[in-house]
């Protein structure tokens, strides 16, 4: 235990998800006196158990990347972590094409006359290849956001926009992509980056996303694991505990802010929309060996579907195949039920070639988990510092992960930010400080 951390005065984490409950393991370790407070009834988050036929799913499909930042994994290596091969399938133009993609087969999916105009485009079009090559690049700022639909079509010309881009966009957010941040099309769509593709296209043997990493038990194993170890060591865990931004400003040591950053400065215009899960169980044997389907076009409700079994077998029921199907809120209200549509959902699983025709469905069940994608619309950067400088200004708050910060951000990216957050405040940093040093954090890209 460090001098400064045994004498200074004690640090309250918001928010028991994956991002506060790292934080203060991490807290712990250097020798702070932590609490923690969760508005709601149960740990974890987003990781947080769905009880389905008595399996412990998750709220969709979560994996670790091999590229996956190593703290995580350092400090629940006692976990139960299995690798397993990637049997991802990209459903596109009626075709199956293995995930993670290769160009020749998205390029197929696309038709060969949106192929030959995506071609064309790259060849002829001034700047599109140079637009191209930057298009990971320079994600820190936007000065001039010319919005998603006009930085894709420049780069990729109208045709590929229409049929692959657009409607990813306008079916997580159920928004125009003209009023979608150009951030987007670099830092969230994973297969938005043609040159990346083209580079693993020409290097196969070199590929890093053959294998995902999975703890057995879910990911709910991590949240176990982590809570199981703070309560262990004496911290005060308390639940349906909401704080106020009175509460953390009179809070009389730091305090880390996983839960909502529009909570404490709710003027500047930060929204979210949710996602359904639904959890489906079939007839034994009806879904082959794919771990996840991705599913960009806008005849299909859900965005990706994926199968328990084939990330753990610990999630193999004997009687029946369960499937989770994730539908982006979109559009719709939030007291959307889908099980009323089951027959819809049936078809839609057929027609993208999950299930056969005649299979039916056995179970259906909805979890609905709002504020899930952070609403990235045109001039976000600017709104998001005026909110961070509205949060250092109570000078003991220090936002996190991915709902502190308004990020869409994974599990390790979570436990870095966590991590970052420690050093800072038990080097002696403010808050004022902390909000320069999340910029850096802009730069991550979702990974699947």
């Amino acid at each position: 235990m460090t001098q400064s951390a045994a004498t200074s005065p004690p640090v309250l984490v918001v928010g028991a998800g994956i991002t506060g409950l790292s934080a203060a393991w991490l807290l712990c370790r250097l020798g702070h006196s932590v609490s923690i407070k969760e508005a709601g009834p149960d740990p974890g988050g987003l990781l947080a158990p769905v009880p389905f036929r008595g399996l412990p799913c998750d709220r969709g499909s979560h994996r670790i990347h091999p590229a996956a930042h190593p703290l995580l994994l350092e400090l629940t290596e006692s976990a139960n972590w299995q690798t397993q091969p990637r049997r991802g399938k990209l459903v596109l133009g009626g075709q199956h094409m293995a995930y993670p993609l290769q160009m020749m087969d998205f390029l197929r999916g696309l038709g060969p006359k949106t192929a030959a105009h995506m071609a064309a485009t790259f060849l002829v079009k001034p700047g599109a290849r140079r637009g191209m090559k930057q298009w990971e690049s320079d994600r820190a700022d936007v000065e001039d956001d010319i919005g998603f639909e006009a930085f894709v079509t420049s780069r990729v010309g109208r045709r590929a926009y229409q049929q692959f881009y657009a409607p990813y966009v306008e079916k997580v957010w159920g928004m125009h992509p003209s009023e979608i941040s150009q951030t987007v099309a670099k830092a969230r769509v994973s297969t938005a980056s043609p040159v990346s593709t083209i580079k693993k296209a020409l290097r196969p043997g070199q590929r890093d996303d053959a294998h995902f990493l999975y703890p057995s038990g879910g990911m709910a194993e991590l949240v176990d694991f982590f809570l199981t170890g703070l309560m262990t060591a004496g911290v005060d865990v308390e639940f349906d505990a909401p704080v106020t931004q009175e509460d953390v400003a009179s809070w009389p040591g730091p305090v880390l802010f996983s839960g909502h950053l529009s909570h404490l400065a709710p003027s500047h215009g930060l929204e979210h929309r949710g996602l359904f899960i639904l959890h489906i169980a079939l007839p034994k044997g009806t879904v082959g060996d794919t771990d996840t389907f991705y599913l960009p076009e806008a005849q299909f409700k859900f965005g990706r579907v994926s199968q328990p079994a084939r990330f753990s077998a610990d999630f193999s029921d004997p009687d029946v195949d369960v499937l989770c199907a994730e539908v982006p809120q979109g559009r719709h209200a939030d007291d959307m039920d889908f099980t009323e549509q089951a027959d819809v959902i049936r078809s839609q699983l057929v027609e993208a070639g999950i299930i056969a025709p005649g299979v039916e469905l056995v179970e259906i069940q909805q979890t609905f988990c709002p504020r899930v994608y952070p609403v990235y619309t045109r001039g976000w950067l600017k709104r998001w510092r005026a909110a961070l400088a509205e949060v250092a200004a109570l000078g003991n708050v220090f936002p996190i992960g991915r709902q502190g910060l308004f990020l869409h951000c994974n599990v390790d990216q979570c436990v870095h930010i966590a991590d970052a957050a420690v050093q800072h405040i038990n080097s002696g940093g403010d808050s004022a400080a902390w909000a320069k040093t999340a910029e850096q954090f802009l730069s991550l890209r979702v990974r699947d």
